[in-house]
């Protein structure tokens, strides 16, 4: 089933402490993640495709070109993500949407196909949010996830180094699960190991692409 167009917000205005270089920027499979976001967000359907930076104009520059994406600054990242959050969904509003997909830009592997399944979910209707099982894994919410209309109060309301997490699993039987295989699950790509292990699965050599400690863009 198919539905009004749904934007997608991709989480990129963190400061990557725990990473030490801004993650947007991290290559792999000759893109970085950033463009392979946009990418599998757009190729999935979702549209727009909103990127959240600290400073858009400067990641952008360093991202170089992404297609039909629209950019968003989160002058209040250093706050935690609920900045980025809210500002995604500000961004989101302007559009007429039902819902918001999100995801962060460190979910390295989100497949078009994982986007597309959560789009068509949410245009099945029958829910307030949206969440990928991987493997029917219910832990945590797989991503991306989608926010509809009926959470954004509560969503603009958060505060603090916190994200989606907590209102979806207060939805209940309004949160709806996207069961999609375990071998589609992104690799969440959040420290230099995880990033070594994330280049040596595909067989690829460390690349620093930018000094390490200097992290102002991306989260």
């Amino acid at each position: 089933m198919t539905g009004a167009p749904q934007p997608m917000v991709v989480l990129a205005a963190g400061a990557s402490r725990r990473m030490g270089r801004p993650k947007a920027l991290l290559p792999w499979h000759g893109r970085t993640l950033l463009a392979l976001a946009c990418e599998a967000a757009r190729d999935g359907g979702a549209d727009p495709v909103l990127v959240v930076a600290r400073d858009p104009d400067r990641l952008r520059e360093r991202a170089g070109a992404l297609p039909q994406v629209e950019w968003v600054a989160s002058p209040l990242a250093r706050t935690g993500q609920s900045a980025s959050l809210r500002a995604g969904l500000e961004a989101a509003s302007r559009h007429p949407a039902s819902a918001v997909l999100v995801t962060p830009v460190d979910q390295a592997g989100l497949r078009a196909e994982a986007v597309a399944a959560v789009l068509e979910a949410v245009a099945d209707g029958g829910a307030d949010g949206w969440a990928v099982a991987y493997g029917g894994v219910r832990e945590a919410p797989g991503h991306p996830v989608a926010l509809g209309r009926a959470t954004w109060p509560e969503i603009a309301a958060l505060s603090g180094d916190v994200g989606a997490r907590s209102v979806l699993a207060r939805l209940g039987g309004r949160l709806h699960w996207v069961e999609l295989p375990a071998s589609w699950r992104p690799l969440d790509c959040d420290t230099p190991d995880d990033y070594r292990a994330l280049l040596a699965a595909a067989g690829e050599a460390a690349v620093e692409p930018i000094t390490p400690g200097s992290s102002p863009n991306a989260r």
